[in-house]
């Protein structure tokens, strides 16, 4: 387990607003300090050297979590090893 960082809010929507140590990759798995699943890393954005990250609960999250520490799971058969978006899987054509 890695520190990601500490929980700021939880929004409207029910999403969990982390205030992280680094950027993780999405689809990270998220716990918390009992290794109970908080969720899965949807959307990473803010500052380089603290980032934000957004993460969509599993179910609905408890107000206790606010302030709390979050960690994510390193390896296994939940990390995923890169991100769906990150590459073309197709030509770009030039319209010139």
């Amino acid at each position: 387990m890695r520190s990601l960082g500490h929980v700021e809010n939880i929004a409207y929507d029910g999403s969990v607003l982390v205030r992280a140590a680094f950027a993780p990759s999405r689809g990270t798995v998220v716990v918390d300090r009992r290794k109970r699943a908080v969720g899965r890393v949807v959307k990473v954005f803010g500052p380089v050297k603290e980032p934000f990250a957004t993460v969509r609960p599993d179910g609905k999250p408890a107000v206790s979590l606010i302030g709390a520490e979050v960690f994510i799971e390193e390896g296994g058969l939940n990390a995923r090893k890169e991100d769906r978006r990150g590459g073309r899987s197709h030509p770009v054509s030039r319209v010139q």
